[in-house]
C-alpha cells in the first residue's frame, strides 16, 4: 500500500507554472513522471470552502460554508465563525476516512482545522488559534514541544496584506513568507519520514500571500502596475524557491510514497471592488434607516428590513433574498422569489465598469450549484464580476451610488482568486500520462484513497484521477469490495 504526501500550495497558479516551467526543474520532472493539470475550484473559491470541498469530496451544500464564517439559520445576525468541530459534525473528511481505515495521519496548517482535530493515533497542527499559542495549536497537546523544537516558534499566519509587508525593506516580505512556508514543509517531511505517517496533508499559504503582495509588479495590465526593478521578479523568484523545496521534499520521500501537489485556486490581477450593497441601495432593492458617515461593514449597518428585498455579505458576491416566512422580517413573497432572482441576474449583468464598458459577469443561483442538508442556508445568488478580477465589497458609506472602488480600498492587495487551481501527482503506481483535463476539487480525496488502495466512500462526489493501472486480479478485488460495501 502506497503512502501519500499531499502538499497544498494555496494560490499556486497554473498559468504562472506554465509560464515559468523551464525555470522549475523539480516540478517539470514530476509532471513528466506522472499526471498534472488544472483543477476546477469551488464556488466561491474561498480558502475554507475550497479545502473543505477537496478533503470531503462534497459540494458546499453538504457542509454549509461559503467563507470564513457561515449562516447557521435564517436570522440577520452575525455569521458564526467556522471551527473544526462544526465541520466534522457536518461532513466526513479525508483524514477521518483514513484513520477509520487504520492509517496514521498528520495534518499541518489545513484550513478550518481549529481546534486541532483529535485524530486517533495521528497528529494535527492547526493554522490558527483563538486565544494564543498557550491554548494549544496541536493534537496531542504535547506535540507542540516537538513542533517548536523542529522549527522554532510556530508562525500561525503567513504575513500578507494585513501585516503591510510591502513597505518592508527589499526582500524582507519574501523572507518572512518563506520562513513561514518552510515550517510547513519541514513538518511535512518530519511526519512522513520520522513519524512514519501513511498520509500527511500540509497546506502552505505563501503562494497566495506572495501574489497578493507582488502581482502588480508582474502584470503590466494591472491598474497599479509598478516597474520597480527590486520587486519585478519577486513572484518569479518565490516560485523558484518553492520548486527547490518541492525537490527537497521529493528526495526525502521513499519509493513507496506518492507526492500530490495541489492548489485550491489560482491567482490573477485585482482590478478593483464592486460595492454590491451600494448598488442594491441605489437600485431600490435594499434600504437603510440611516446612511453611514464612513464606510461600514454590513453588520454595522442600520438596515430597514421592512423595505429590503435583497442584501449582500462578504467579498465573494453573496446575495440573500429577504423571503417572507423564511427571514424574520421577510417581505418577498414565495411566489415572487424566482422572478426577483431573474430580475437581479439580468440587472447585475448589465453593471458596467467605471468607463461604461461591459464586464464579463456570471451570476449563479444557489440551486444550480449546491445540494445537501445545508444548501438552504446558502446565499440565493453568487456574483462573479469580470472572471473574479473584481471582487465584491459588502461595505456601505462611500457616498450614495458609489459602485466601484479602486486604489484606496486595495491597501496594497494586488491579486485576486481565480476559479482554477493546479495539481500534479507522481509516485508508485501512477502512470506517466501527462496533462489531465476536467479535474475538480471533489476528485482530491477519492484520488488519495485510490493511490492508497482504500475504499472510496459512496457519498463522495468526485472520482479518482490517479490514472492508476491495475492487474485484472486487483480490479476484481476492488469490484468485490464495492459489492460488499453495497450489501451484495
Amino acid at each position: 500500500m502506497a503512502k501519500v504526501a499531499l502538499l497544498g500550495l494555496t494560490g499556486f497558479d497554473p498559468g504562472l507554472v506554465e509560464q515559468w516551467l523551464e525555470d522549475l526543474p523539480n516540478l517539470r520532472g514530476l509532471q513528466q513522471e506522472g499526471i498534472w493539470g488544472k483543477i476546477q475550484s469551488s464556488v466561491p473559491p474561498t480558502v475554507v470552502t475550497a479545502w473543505t470541498c477537496a478533503l470531503s469530496s462534497r459540494n458546499p451544500g453538504a457542509f454549509g460554508f461559503w467563507d470564513v464564517a457561515y449562516r447557521g439559520d435564517f436570522s440577520y445576525g452575525e455569521p458564526k465563525v467556522i471551527d473544526c468541530r462544526v465541520k466534522d459534525q457536518r461532513v466526513g473528511s479525508l483524514y477521518n476516512v483514513l484513520h477509520m481505515s487504520g492509517q496514521k495521519v498528520a495534518l499541518v496548517n489545513v484550513p478550518a482545522s481549529w481546534p486541532p482535530p483529535r485524530i486517533p493515533g495521528g497528529y494535527s497542527v492547526s493554522p490558527t488559534v483563538k486565544s494564543g499559542l498557550e491554548k494549544g495549536f496541536t493534537w496531542p497537546k504535547s506535540l507542540a514541544d516537538e513542533v517548536q523544537g523542529l522549527v522554532g516558534e510556530y508562525i500561525l499566519e503567513t504575513p500578507g496584506v494585513e501585516q503591510k509587508t510591502l513597505p518592508m525593506e527589499k526582500g524582507s516580505a519574501q523572507e518572512t513568507i518563506r520562513e513561514t512556508d518552510l515550517q510547513r514543509f519541514t513538518l511535512l517531511k518530519h511526519f512522513i519520514v520520522k513519524r512514519q505517517c501513511d498520509c500527511v496533508i500540509t497546506v502552505a499559504e505563501g503562494p497566495d500571500r506572495a501574489a497578493r503582495l507582488y502581482y502588480r509588479f508582474l502584470d503590466e495590465r494591472h491598474r497599479r502596475y509598478d516597474a520597480d526593478p527590486e520587486r519585478k521578479n519577486a513572484l518569479h523568484d518565490y516560485y523558484l524557491w518553492v520548486d527547490m523545496q518541492i525537490g527537497e521534499i521529493r528526495r526525502a520521500l521513499d519509493e513507496n510514497t506518492a507526492l500530490f501537489i495541489l492548489s485550491d485556486h489560482g491567482v490573477q490581477r485585482l482590478d478593483g471592488l464592486v460595492n454590491l450593497n451600494e448598488w442594491l441601495i441605489k437600485e431600490g432593492y435594499m434600504a437603510l434607516e440611516q446612511y453611514p458617515s464612513e464606510p461600514a461593514a454590513f453588520g454595522d449597518l442600520k438596515v430597514d428590513w421592512s423595505k429590503t428585498r435583497a442584501w449582500a455579505t462578504g467579498r465573494a458576491g453573496q446575495i440573500y433574498i429577504n423571503v417572507r416566512g423564511r427571514e424574520s422580517g421577510g417581505i418577498v413573497a414565495t411566489e415572487g422569489y424566482n422572478g426577483l432572482l431573474d430580475e437581479l441576474i439580468a440587472r447585475i449583468k448589465q453593471i458596467p465598469d467605471e468607463k461604461g464598458n461591459a464586464l464579463a459577469t456570471r451570476v449563479l443561483k444557489r440551486n444550480e450549484i449546491y445540494s445537501g442538508p445545508f444548501a438552504e442556508y446558502a446565499p440565493d445568488l453568487f456574483v462573479c464580476f469580470d472572471e473574479g478580477r473584481r471582487r465584491t465589497n459588502e461595505r456601505v458609506g462611500y457616498g450614495p451610488g458609489s459602485i466601484h472602488l479602486f486604489d484606496a480600498s486595495l491597501a496594497g492587495e494586488d491579486g485576486s482568486d481565480s476559479l482554477v487551481g493546479y495539481f500534479c501527482l507522481a509516485g508508485p503506481g501512477i502512470p506517466s500520462k501527462g496533462e489531465y483535463s476536467g479535474a475538480t476539487l471533489y476528485d482530491v480525496a477519492p484520488t488519495v484513497l485510490d493511490v492508497m488502495d482504500l475504499e472510496i466512500p459512496q457519498e463522495m462526489e468526485g472520482v479518482s484521477i490517479s490514472g492508476k493501472e491495475r492487474t485484472p486480479e486487483e480490479e476484481e478485488a476492488l469490484v468485490q469490495e464495492r459489492l460488499k460495501f453495497l450489501g451484495y
